[in-house]
């Protein structure tokens, strides 16, 4: 076998193996991060976080509005109850009721504000719990998908490796430095040589280049500096 197709086999073996090492990459990408999934999570997360804002604040206007209703009972005690007699103390106790009335139910309506707007997230969280669900059962498919894939890459990749090894015990040195020396620089080293045409670079080699790529040694192309391999 001639050293230009012994190179051109490393070629494309290397290929495989820079395409098998990409696919895994890329599958290891998508294994890491599902942006669906992620989404739908988050939208529930957020969900669930804003309702436990509404829960907290409904929670401390509560406690604050029955810290006004004690007093405004207290009140209302004295008022009705008939022991006060003086009116401008009557008249003073039921500005300070009214007052404190007032607050009272500004309170109540935020309270009742937060009250729908809990209730609205608790649907939206239902719906959103949906979803999730739906995103997570397609996910944790794909995942499978995914795994199965990169199982076979790798033994893809596996066998890809263990040919170079077989080749590379079949090339002589100083044309495993030549190869590696213009892969370095250019994505294929080695490039057919089709009806007297490098096909790297287009250009027609002299009738002296095709009698030498017929030959067993490395030739390179005169233009591009490719090894040119016929097959």
């Amino acid at each position: 076998m001639s050293s230009s197709k012994r190179v051109f086999e490393l070629q494309q073996v290397d290929l495989s193996i820079q395409a098998k090492r990409k696919e895994l990459e890329d599958i290891d990408l998508r294994l890491n991060r599902d942006e669906v999934y992620e989404l739908a999570r988050n939208n529930l997360e957020s969900a669930r976080n804003a309702q436990k804002e509404s829960e907290k604040q409904y929670k401390e206007l509560d406690a604050e509005a029955e810290d006004l209703r004690a007093p405004i009972k207290q009140i209302n005690d004295k008022l009705y109850g008939g022991k006060i007699k003086n009116p401008k103390e009557l008249v003073g106790y039921e500005q300070e009721a009214g007052m404190l009335k007032a607050n009272l139910s500004k309170k109540d309506d935020v309270l009742l504000d937060l009250m729908e707007k809990i209730d609205t997230a608790k649907i939206e969280i239902k719906k959103l719990q949906e979803v999730y669900n739906a995103a997570e059962t397609d996910w944790q498919s794909r995942k499978v998908t995914l795994q199965g894939q990169a199982g076979q890459a790798k033994e893809e990749l596996s066998r890809a490796e263990k040919k170079r090894q077989e080749i590379l015990a079949v090339i002589d040195k100083d044309t495993l430095t030549a190869y590696e020396s213009i892969r370095s620089r250019r994505s294929q080293a080695v490039v057919k040589v089709e009806q007297g045409r490098c096909l790297g670079c287009r250009v027609a080699l002299s009738i002296s280049e095709l009698q030498r790529v017929r030959g067993m040694s490395i030739v390179t192309c005169s233009n591009c500096g490719r090894i040119l391999y016929l097959s």
